[in-house]
């Protein structure tokens, strides 16, 4: 017989899969709860939620939402971080914290139902930020514009000073 609470706690995981598509698995065996709750509360901030799951019904409820098998990627003790948003800055910040915690590791991750292993996860948390990118790429669109408006000014000042010189000869 299936007990209720591990039914209510696939129903809470498919939910959470549903709600945010996007998840990191990792590996927390020998780190200290107060770590582990620094790291929750920098997660929460970053828009992303930090669950400790058991294996099988963490499966389960994968099945159960659709997702493709994590198999080789569930075992051992494992704490999920669900992202709804953007996985830059909770991959950078997992980073930052197994740099810290040698018992700490990123196993494994998923994004838009695709497997990504630790060392893509790694280097996603390398890449630049969204506003980064987006200032960037703004300044790249602004270049050739500010330089237009540059030579169209020095035209202008270059005839203004052609005009002024004119001027002051027949002034004399």
């Amino acid at each position: 017989m299936v007990k209720q609470y591990k039914v209510d706690e696939v129903a809470k995981l498919k939910e959470e899969l549903l709600n945010k598509k996007n998840f990191i698995l990792t590996h927390y065996s020998g780190v200290k709860v107060k770590d582990l709750t620094a790291l929750r509360r920098k997660l929460r901030a970053a828009g992303a939620d930090y669950k400790v799951v058991k294996n099988n019904l963490f499966r389960l409820a994968m099945k159960e939402a659709g997702y493709v098998s994590m198999e080789n990627y569930l075992k051992g003790p494992t704490a999920i971080a669900f992202v709804k948003e953007d996985v830059g800055p909770v991959a950078k910040i997992l980073k930052e914290f197994k740099k810290d915690m040698e018992a700490f590791s990123i196993r494994a991750g998923m994004m838009d139902n695709a497997v990504y292993t630790a060392e893509q996860i790694e280097k996603i948390a390398d890449l630049p930020s969204k506003e980064v990118v987006l200032a960037q790429l703004m300044g790249l669109i602004n270049a050739p514009l500010t330089n237009v408006a540059s030579g169209i000014n020095q035209v202008i000042a270059s005839l203004a000073r052609g005009i002024n010189a004119v001027a002051e000869k027949q002034a004399l």
